[in-house]
């Protein structure tokens, strides 16, 4: 497999791709995808990859060595940290409009992870069964973030807002697992009792504001 930096320019021989290698190798990342909406990562199969692309295993292999890369190159392009969202952690949380800032922090994370879900479930389930390389991804995805509100904590806690007890860097990842699982499930969420996407969006909202330190 070639490197990040090398394997959206060139294909697996080393040549550098054209406009057409280029929109066949988006096409298989396209179609692959797609096709993972109903496939788990182990059942999908190069020959269905290529059958769907309307092209050839041997095309698919110019490009990509399996399924696998195919999802680990779509995780280049598939990025939580947007300048928006990542914006809102510049912000005071210590204010009044703490709340307001954690809800609309909330909202666009989950908004960047449904327009990623299914590289990204895909991803998460790879991590957790072992995969180090979807490990890596997920790490490498979360660490701006989680970073971002490490620096939110650690402004509560000298603001008298949240105890010093709590190590900052696990409270934020604490909270962007919350995040994550909350992206993933949520939108499934029946309605029953009341219980929403909408209403866990707020709920999560204010707990978020709360460990950061919102007035």
């Amino acid at each position: 497999m070639l490197n990040t930096a090398d394997h959206t320019a060139v294909n697996q021989n080393g040549q550098r791709l054209g406009a057409k290698g280029r929109r066949t190798r988006q096409r298989l990342i396209d179609v692959t995808i797609a096709l993972l909406e109903t496939h788990g990562l182990r059942d999908l199969t190069v020959a269905e990859v290529a059958r769907t692309a309307e092209t050839s295993a041997a095309t698919f292999y110019v490009y990509f060595d399996g399924v696998t890369e195919v999802v680990l190159a779509a995780l280049d392009h598939a990025d939580l940290n947007q300048p928006e969202l990542m914006a809102l952690l510049d912000q005071d949380w210590c204010t009044d409009r703490g709340l307001s800032l954690a809800r609309e922090f909330v909202q666009r994370y989950c908004a960047i992870w449904a327009r990623y879900r299914t590289v990204f479930r895909v991803r998460n389930m790879a991590a957790e069964e072992g995969d180090p390389r979807f490990l890596a991804a997920r790490v490498r995805s979360a660490e701006p973030i989680m970073a971002a509100l490490a620096v939110r904590v650690e402004a509560a806690q000298r603001a008298g807002k949240l105890t010093r007890d709590l190590h900052a860097l696990s409270t934020a990842a604490a909270i962007i697992t919350l995040l994550e699982r909350l992206s993933a499930v949520g939108p499934t969420t029946r309605g029953e009792h009341g219980l929403t996407f909408d209403t866990l969006i707020d709920s999560s909202s204010h707990m978020i504001a709360h460990v950061l330190g919102a007035a």
